[in-house]
C-alpha cells in the first residue's frame, strides 16, 4: 500500500509519462523530416537520410527535390537501381532540371545491361526535349487558358471596327489556337504514356527473367539493376516485362519499381 506522502510524487510521474507519450506521438511535418534527411546526408549517414526521406513519402508528400535527394542517398549506398528509379521520378516532376539529367546520364553508363538503341533523328530529339519542358500538371493548366485566350481573340476580331486591331486579334487567335493544339496533343501523349505505356526500373542487383509468372518456370535471361523495362501486365505478384531489343518475360513485382 502506498503512503499518503507518496501520492503527489506518483501523480507527477504519471503526468510526465503521459506528456512524453503524447509528445512522442505528435506528427512531424514533411518539411521537418526533409530537413532531418538533409542533415543526415550532410553528415554522411546516407541510410538515415534515406529513412527520413521515405518517411516524407509515407506521409503522402512528394516533389522533385525529395525524389532527387532520395536518389542521391541510394546512389551513395551503391544501390544503382533505386537511385535511377528515384531520379527518373524526379525528372518527371522537374523535366528541365539539368542536375537530374546529368545524374541519370552518369548512372546509365554504370548499368551492366546497356542495350544499344538506335538514336532518334535530331528533329525528333529536339521535339522530345521541347515536349519535356513542361509537366502534365503544368500543361493541364495551360491548355484551358490558351483555349480561352484564343476564343477571346476571335471574339475581338469579330467586334473590333478598327481593321488593323482586328487583324492583330485574328493573328493572335491563330497563334493561340496553334499553341492550344500543340499543348493538347503533348498532354494527351503524356497521359497515354503514363497510364498505358508503363515503364519500370529493375531494383535488384541481379534477377532472372522467367518464361511465366511463377517460380516453376525456366529462366530465359538475366538482367541487372537500373535496367529500364516496359511493363505490359501484372498477375499474381509478377510483372510481364520487355526490353527494347524485344526480349520479354516475367519478374517478381518486388524486383521492379514502376515509374
Amino acid at each position: 500500500m502506498l503512503k499518503t506522502g507518496e501520492l503527489p510524487i506518483l501523480f507527477t510521474l504519471l503526468l510526465a509519462g503521459t506528456a512524453s507519450l503524447f509528445a512522442s506521438q505528435e506528427p512531424v511535418s514533411p518539411e521537418s523530416l526533409f530537413s532531418r534527411g538533409n542533415a543526415a546526408y550532410q553528415k554522411g549517414d546516407f541510410a538515415a537520410a534515406e529513412g527520413q526521406y521515405r518517411r516524407v513519402l509515407d506521409s503522402g508528400f512528394e516533389n522533385g527535390p525529395l525524389y532527387f535527394n532520395l536518389g542521391n542517398a541510394c546512389f551513395k549506398q551503391k544501390r544503382l537501381g533505386a537511385a535511377i528509379f528515384y531520379w527518373e521520378k524526379a525528372q518527371r516532376l522537374l523535366p528541365s532540371d539539368r542536375e537530374i539529367r546529368e545524374n541519370l546520364e552518369l548512372a546509365n553508363l554504370l548499368i551492366v545491361d546497356r542495350i544499344e538503341i538506335p538514336e532518334d533523328p535530331f528533329p525528333f530529339r529536339l521535339l522530345k526535349r521541347i515536349r519535356d519542358l513542361l509537366t502534365i500538371r503544368q500543361e493541364s493548366r495551360l491548355v484551358p487558358g490558351m483555349f480561352l485566350a484564343s476564343n477571346i481573340l476571335f471574339f475581338l476580331y469579330i467586334v473590333l471596327e478598327d481593321s488593323r486591331r482586328a487583324l492583330r486579334a485574328l493573328t493572335g487567335f491563330f497563334i493561340a489556337g496553334a499553341l492550344t493544339a500543340l499543348l493538347a496533343g503533348s498532354l494527351a501523349w503524356k497521359i497515354y504514356e503514363r497510364d498505358f505505356l508503363r515503364a519500370g526500373i529493375v531494383l535488384e542487383q541481379k534477377v532472372d527473367v522467367l518464361s511465366g509468372p511463377s517460380e516453376e518456370n525456366i529462366a530465359v535471361f538475366t538482367i541487372h539493376e537500373g535496367t529500364r523495362v516496359r511493363v505490359h501486365a501484372t498477375a499474381g505478384g509478377w510483372h510481364q516485362i520487355s526490353l527494347p531489343n524485344g526480349w520479354n518475360g516475367w519478374l517478381p513485382q518486388s524486383a521492379v519499381g514502376i515509374l
